[in-house]
């Protein structure tokens, strides 16, 4: 005969289970949320120097202020590359770069590839000056070059190693654990319903 309570226990069961399923669903969107907390942020968004008409002697400056607009401390790092122009002027360029405390470097620019790490405490910011230096010694074959040099801002730890500060998608740290184990779940579920009503059939056709 048809035995209700195993219906209703059935039932019971199915509803622990979507339960479950949405307790799953919050940790996985708690962890990616977290990883939002990441936040750095430039002023400007990338420091550029277009060296152009400079004469022996000649220097340009630039301040950038980076921010940790996010809730998470974390170290950032400073790197440069030659988007365009000559080569040969950007290897002999002077670089000089201070913070609140002096210097920080001061070699040619070519030689310059990251600055080492930088703590960034949640919420605050710290100012860094560039400052290029045409050489006084350089030679009229340095006449008529130009350069373009691009500055980017990196936060240490995450894709890999970097995060860069223009705009990457960030990684998704709602693991897949997560994933599989309600796929899983769904299909237990799914499973177990089919057999309680393929039981129920046989009772009825018993009684």
């Amino acid at each position: 005969m048809f035995d209700r309570r195993l219906l209703i226990k059935s039932i019971y069961m199915f509803i622990a289970v979507l339960l479950l399923m949405i307790s799953l669903g919050n940790i996985q969107i708690y962890a990616e949320n977290k990883v939002n907390e990441i936040d750095i942020m430039t002023t400007p968004e990338k420091l550029l120097f277009n060296i152009n008409n400079l004469k022996p002697g000649d220097w340009a400056k630039r301040t950038v202020i980076i921010t940790n607009s996010g809730k998470e401390d974390y170290k950032y790092i400073t790197s440069a590359k030659l988007k365009n122009g000559s080569e040969k002027l950007y290897n002999e360029l002077l670089l000089i770069i201070t913070d609140s405390d002096g210097e920080i470097f001061n070699n040619k620019l070519g030689e310059f590839k990251k600055l080492d790490p930088r703590i960034l405490i949640s919420g605050q910011e710290e100012e860094l000056i560039f400052t290029i230096k045409f050489p006084s010694e350089l030679g009229n074959d340095f006449q008529g070059l130009s350069s373009e040099v691009e500055f980017k801002y990196y936060v240490e730890g995450t894709l890999g190693g970097t995060l860069p500060v223009d705009g990457p998608k960030l990684p998704e740290t709602g693991t897949n654990a997560y994933n599989i184990l309600l796929t899983g779940t769904i299909l237990l579920v799914v499973g177990g319903v089919l057999l309680l009503i393929n039981r129920l059939r046989k009772m009825r056709r018993i009684g």
